[in-house]
């Protein structure tokens, strides 16, 4: 995904640059070069792969992909992933690592941080790993564990004076690792995991971060969403969704709710919107336009607070936009994905393999 406040990419323009590997034996194999224009962290260029098979004639296809980008303010980043089932499907594993050096802006913690726009200057070098593994304990519904470790070390640019207090990182959160483990759940009753049209697929994650699992902090946090979808015509569906976060007390600003990690919000610097808790929610409405190309069309609202309860006490952060697909994959029903959203005084474009959910 890449984000622009100035895109200089056209829709024909990014549509040429996309590539697919023709379907042999099974496999398609997605690649797309991905522009990368952020005020964040600059401009350069991304490239994404993934490979969706069906080993042993599996009925769900494994999906294995890669990663990686390089801008001018010499950010980088590389990551693997992988989706496996097993047993007929009874058993579900991901998982994904990477590791990268980014050069961004924090704008503060809270929904009034966001809105006045100012900013301080981060290096993150950041190496992360995780995974989740399911088993089905009834039709369409999944229960496990998943884990994640993550080591993060910032670099504060403070050559600006006359910043606010809370634009300043503790020391202690500034070279740190956080490791969770914790309980997750899936419900999944979408007739296809890339292209859906019709059924339910939501997600909750609650993990606790400990010391004593060799991280820095003890805390908690919830991560949940719940996605829907329709069809109104023979090529004409509608999505919808809704997700929340919550986090508690003594974790690191890294790991609180942000807008612009799961596309809850498109139209907003990742990242720039930050705080304990977070709600949001979403529809949009995708039409076919011939075998190969689609649009559509999207608007959300969401928020952030200090906690659940507080979220529309202020400001509500609207987005919406519109957008090309291009689809890649028809054995499997896999788009490739260009987005123009625009939120309140932001806006953004967006390239990825895939929806936004």
């Amino acid at each position: 995904m890449a984000q622009a406040s100035d895109p200089e990419w056209t829709i024909e323009e990014a549509n040429r640059s996309i590539q697919t590997v023709s379907e042999t034996a099974g496999r398609d194999t997605v690649i797309m070069p991905i522009p990368v224009s952020s005020p964040a962290i600059g401009s350069g260029l991304g490239l994404a792969a993934m490979a969706l098979y069906r080993p042993g004639g599996r009925a769900v296809p494994w999906t294995s992909g890669v990663g990686g980008m390089y801008t001018d303010s010499k950010s980088w980043g590389a990551a693997v992933f992988h989706k496996a089932n097993f047993n007929e499907d009874r058993l579900r594993l991901n998982a994904a690592a990477g590791l990268g050096d980014l050069h961004v802006d924090f704008y503060g913690i809270g929904a009034d941080a966001g809105s006045r726009d100012m900013s301080i200057a981060l290096e993150q070098k950041v190496h992360f790993a995780s995974g989740r593994i399911l088993t089905r304990i009834r039709d369409g519904t999944y229960l496990g564990v998943t884990g994640r470790y993550l080591d993060v070390r910032t670099i504060l640019d403070l050559s600006e004076i006359d910043l606010p207090g809370d634009l300043t990182i503790p020391p202690l959160e500034r070279d740190s690792r956080t490791v969770t483990l914790g309980a997750a759940l899936e419900h999944d009753t979408r007739d296809s995991p890339y292209g859906p049209r019709r059924g339910l697929y939501g997600t909750a994650d609650y993990v606790w971060a400990d010391e004593a699992l060799g991280g820095d902090f003890n805390y908690t946090r919830l991560q949940a969403s719940l996605n829907a979808y329709a069809p109104l015509a023979e090529n004409t569906v509608v999505a919808a969704r809704v997700s929340l976060c919550n986090v508690g007390d003594g974790a690191p600003f890294y790991d609180l709710c942000s807008f612009g990690q799961n596309a809850d919000l498109r139209g907003y610097a990742s990242g720039r919107f930050r705080d304990h808790a977070l709600l949001a929610g979403q529809v949009e409405l995708r039409q076919s336009l011939s075998r190969r190309f689609g649009v559509v069309v999207f608007a959300g609202v969401g928020g952030v607070a200090a906690d659940l309860d507080k979220i529309g006490e202020g400001e509500l952060l609207p987005a919406a936009g519109l957008g090309l697909r291009y689809r890649a994959s028809e054995a499997y029903g896999v788009n490739l994905s260009i987005d123009y959203a625009v939120g309140r005084d932001s806006h953004g474009l967006y390239f990825r393999i895939g929806e936004a959910f």
